[in-house]
């Protein structure tokens, strides 16, 4: 089945600005939390606590260079090490307060910038593509 001419001019705006969003934010977030940190501060920030090895499972990075990573944002003051109280031989790395400061600013920067991108946009554009987002999301839910 081929696909109209229209789908696929949507198809190649949609991918091209997928990317630049997420190179807009991949930057914003580098720049405080550089190379691994940011997806170790991501997946804190979505998941809650979780060991060292929970995080280089996820990353696909070696325990090693997760360790590396925290020690820099636990030297920060980023995150913290909490240890199991069943068994103290379980670390988990966990957010701190101060983190939550630097990320609602890292992503006020970002909301702004997508504010000014989408400035010609009616709310009902917004609420329209809300929903058709929505519903995509659902249908790949699916799959």
């Amino acid at each position: 089945m081929e696909l109209p001419h229209h789908f696929m001019r949507f198809e190649k705006v949609f991918w091209q600005l997928s990317r630049k969003v997420e190179y807009l934010w991949r930057d914003i977030f580098t720049q405080t939390f550089p190379g691994s940190q940011s997806h170790i501060m991501y997946l804190l920030n979505q998941d809650g606590p979780q060991k060292m090895s929970e995080l280089a499972q996820a990353i696909h990075l070696s325990n090693g260079a997760v360790t590396a990573a925290a020690d820099q944002l636990i030297e920060h003051r980023y995150i913290r090490r909490i240890h199991d109280k069943n068994d103290r031989r379980i670390v988990r790395l966990d957010l701190t307060v101060k983190r939550k400061e630097t990320l609602d600013h890292l992503e006020k920067e970002g909301r702004d910038i997508l504010a000014q991108v989408f400035h010609e946009a009616t709310d009902e554009d917004i609420e329209r593509m809300y929903t058709i987002f929505k519903q995509a999301i659902h249908h790949l839910d699916q799959f």
